[in-house]
């Protein structure tokens, strides 16, 4: 709860100041390790748009590696994050354990962006896979906020969220054939279809990963065309 204060005291504070334009970051190229300004025990992968800029705010999607592997879910969403024109992000600290922890990790990369970066509120994303899934589609209740779209990968809910807690944010899903939460995502879609809430699973061949490179395009290229739907 403390934290929680904290964090809505931080954001108001940076919210009356604008967002630092003298950083020297590398636009195009995946940034790892980059050190959290408000905690240095937690940092990020980062990727910026070869065409960022500090004179508009940009779509972001934090991602969630189950090892804690933030330059993995950047690579691979890459090329769909240049195309579109997104920021990325995935911590380096979040990964498959207490989700204290986790939430450590999501609150350090979500407030660390805030500070440094010019984000668009309205088009927030999450990624991840197996847990980190889980991770993904539980921001909204874990950080108190609305994310414009979940991309799901390999993993469903938490255990402590509902299918009708997706009200209104659309989810991506990819799974791999022979993936043993193949049949976790198969129900998930079909729970999901029947309220009526805007959904998609891709299967491809394969066991239990991060989807190919074409997936990613994909389903960032679907979260696009949601975007423009509620324009």
């Amino acid at each position: 709860m403390c934290r929680s204060i904290l964090r809505i005291f931080l954001l108001l504070l940076l919210a009356a100041l604008p967002a630092a334009a003298d950083e020297a970051w590398q636009l195009g190229q995946v940034i790892d390790p980059v050190i959290s300004l408000q905690d240095p025990a937690q940092s990020y992968a980062l990727y910026l748009p070869s065409n960022y800029a500090t004179g508009r705010r940009w779509p972001i999607m934090f991602c969630f590696d189950p090892g804690g592997r933030g330059a993995i879910p950047v690579a691979l969403f890459r090329a769909a994050a240049e195309k579109y024109g997104w920021i990325l992000i995935a911590s380096n600290n979040s990964r498959n354990g207490p989700w204290k922890d986790v939430y450590e990790a999501a609150g350090a990369v979500w407030d660390d962006a805030h500070a440094r970066l010019r984000i668009d509120d309205s088009r927030v994303y999450a990624a991840g896979f197996s847990g980190g899934a889980r991770v993904a589609c539980g921001l909204a209740r874990l950080l108190n906020i609305r994310p414009a779209g979940v991309i799901g990968c390999g993993g469903g809910l938490p255990e402590w969220l509902a299918p009708a807690d997706m009200a209104g944010i659309p989810w991506f899903g990819t799974v791999g054939r022979k993936d043993f939460n193949y049949g976790e995502m198969k129900e998930l879609e079909k729970e999901l279809l029947h309220l009526g809430f805007p959904c998609r699973l891709s299967v491809f061949p394969g066991k239990h990963s991060w989807p190919p490179s074409e997936l990613a395009m994909a389903a960032v290229t679907w979260m696009e065309e949601r975007s423009k739907e509620s324009e």
